[in-house]
């Protein structure tokens, strides 16, 4: 499940990078100030998001609840932009935070 954890990270990560290029310079484009500041704010944000997957495998909780504030700040940030985003990092945070300790036996 952890695997899982950190496709869907990098799947979502991908797309916000994209979703945070495409309204950085969409507000470029149009002068608007706010939403070229909000759309870098998630493309930076999405580049952590991908490595928060991973260290989730070490430090679930962490890498959990990083990945859902990264994906609830996105969506009120980017709009419908970040959609694809929000669901692959809020399923990735959630699995992070639902799976279980391995215990190695002997």
């Amino acid at each position: 499940m952890k695997i899982w954890v950190a496709v869907l990270s990098i799947l979502g990560g991908l797309a916000g990078l994209l979703s945070g290029f495409l309204v950085t310079a969409s507000g470029a484009m149009f002068g608007e100030e706010q939403m070229t500041n909000d759309g870098s704010a998630v493309f930076w944000l999405s580049a952590i998001a991908i490595f928060l997957g991973f260290i989730s495998w070490k430090f679930k909780k962490i890498g959990g609840w990083g990945l859902i504030i990264i994906s609830l700040y996105g969506f009120y940030a980017n709009g419908l932009f970040f959609t694809v985003a929000f669901i692959f990092l809020f399923i990735a945070g959630i699995m992070s935070l639902l799976r279980k300790k391995n215990v190695a036996t002997n």
